[in-house]
């Protein structure tokens, strides 16, 4: 029995040592990963900061880019107007100016019409004033006794007036009233 006991005795402490050796594996194993885990940390935070870094710069750059551009723009455009000013020195006075003299000429010309034509509407309309009022003067009906009465009292009851009955069938204003006393239509 004693064999027996000493054999269970040291077949346990192999085993205790067995699973202590496990463990003791276990935990530096759990080390080495722990440590690879820090260093892999390590390694993505320095990777955050150079890509902050990185867009940081770009950004920069293309603030650089934009004022650059600006810049350029506005040295293009100042190029542009001092060029075009040359150019238009150079030609003013043999190109420009004459046009501008014929200009000037035709806007006197243009304004003498309009004030020609103004004078000539303005006689136009006294001409047809005298006209009208000769008109009034001068006539005298062809036929003094053949006055249409049917016509100058239709004309009354159609409610025109006295000088209008006149004027449209040429007659004198007494006799329009006459006609229409002699009617009974006062």
């Amino acid at each position: 029995m004693f064999n027996d006991a000493n054999l269970l005795l040291w077949g346990g402490i192999g085993i205790a040592i067995v699973f202590i050796l496990l463990i003791v594996y276990l935990y530096l194993k759990e080390g080495e990963n722990a440590k690879r885990a820090r260093r892999y940390e390590k390694s993505i935070e320095e990777l955050n900061k150079e890509v902050y870094r990185l867009q940081k710069r770009i950004k920069e750059q293309e603030n650089e880019l934009e004022h650059f551009k600006t810049h350029i723009k506005a040295q293009i455009y100042q190029d542009m107007r001092l060029e075009m000013k040359n150019l238009l020195d150079s030609n003013l006075h043999t190109q420009i100016m004459p046009i501008k003299v014929e200009m000037e000429s035709l806007k006197t010309q243009w304004n003498d019409c309009k004030n020609n034509l103004r004078d000539l509407g303005d006689l136009e309309n006294k001409i047809f004033h005298l006209e009208e009022r000769l008109k009034e003067f001068v006539y005298t009906p062809s036929n003094p006794t053949n006055i249409d009465e049917g016509r100058i009292i239709s004309m009354f009851k159609d409610g025109w007036s006295v000088d209008s009955i006149a004027k449209e069938l040429r007659i004198g204003k007494g006799e329009v009233e006459f006609t229409l006393k002699f009617a009974n239509l006062n």
